[in-house]
């Protein structure tokens, strides 16, 4: 039984470039340097007066259009830098010098965590794809304020032992499950949070970028979508995925639950 396909969708099937890298959305203003809010999502709870104190007194804002570098490889990292709003693409490059996708943030999230600790340079490069805020804390004037603020220390390694987690799951996700069972983990993992069965996805990256975080090739990619559009898993419109049904594709990635 056939079935027609949007032009858009198409376009983006078949790697075509009529459609530009697209951008996850819209965002607002910068956050005021006095709002604590990012910090405490990005911890997980609120700051109290000292730390919030030690964080104000540190951290360098730095604005960042869209399109443009928010990190690279040109030296050893100094900084823990934290990405406090928008939306941000991160990599690696290949030999004909394009950004190879790993993975996609949105802010508050922390870019870089660890580099600066270990003395090398970023791990990863990383590049706007909206326009962006980040917050940039130098480790060395750092470092003289964790040992009389030890629950810092502490909401820092917290956020480090977080990301091993995330990097972990990820791992096991490319390194024992099937295509199908990578592309919906990571459909599930871009959900909004909640118990709805149905939910919108946003594709914040092209086609060739997803297929490189998924270890596989973009003609894989486009049969699995087509695949799970046929089966009424999914629909699209453009870059927006519809799920109908989130069970289907947790029976899919069933491996990594």
């Amino acid at each position: 039984m056939g079935f027609d396909v949007p032009a858009d969708v198409l376009a983006f099937l078949d790697g075509a470039s009529t459609l530009p890298r697209p951008r996850r959305r819209v965002v607002g203003p910068p956050p005021p340097p006095a709002d604590p809010t990012p910090w405490e999502k990005i911890f997980g709870a609120p700051l109290t007066a000292e730390e919030w104190g030690v964080l104000t007194r540190l951290a360098r804002r730095r604005e960042v259009s869209a399109g443009e570098a928010v990190l690279d490889r040109l030296g050893i990292a100094q900084y823990l830098v934290l990405l406090l709003r928008g939306d941000v693409v991160l990599g690696s490059r290949a030999m004909d010098g394009d950004l190879r996708t790993e993975r996609t943030l949105t802010g508050p999230a922390w870019l870089d965590l660890s580099s600066a600790w270990l003395g090398e340079p970023h791990a990863m490069e990383a590049q706007a794809l909206s326009d962006v805020t980040v917050a940039e804390l130098p480790l060395d004037a750092l470092r003289l304020q964790l040992a009389a603020h030890t629950s810092l220390s502490e909401r820092l390694c917290v956020c480090l032992a977080q990301q091993i987690g995330v990097l972990t799951g990820t791992s096991r996700n490319l390194l024992h499950n099937d295509a199908s069972a990578r592309f919906a983990q990571w459909l599930l993992q871009r959900c909004p949070p909640g118990e709805s069965l149905t939910c919108e996805v946003r594709l914040q990256e092209r086609k060739r970028d997803i297929a490189q975080q998924l270890a596989m090739t973009p003609e894989t990619l486009s049969r699995l979508i087509r695949n799970l559009e046929q089966r009424g898993f999914i629909s699209m419109q453009g870059y927006t995925v519809r799920i109908h049904d989130r069970s289907q594709l947790q029976r899919c990635a069933g491996a990594t639950r």
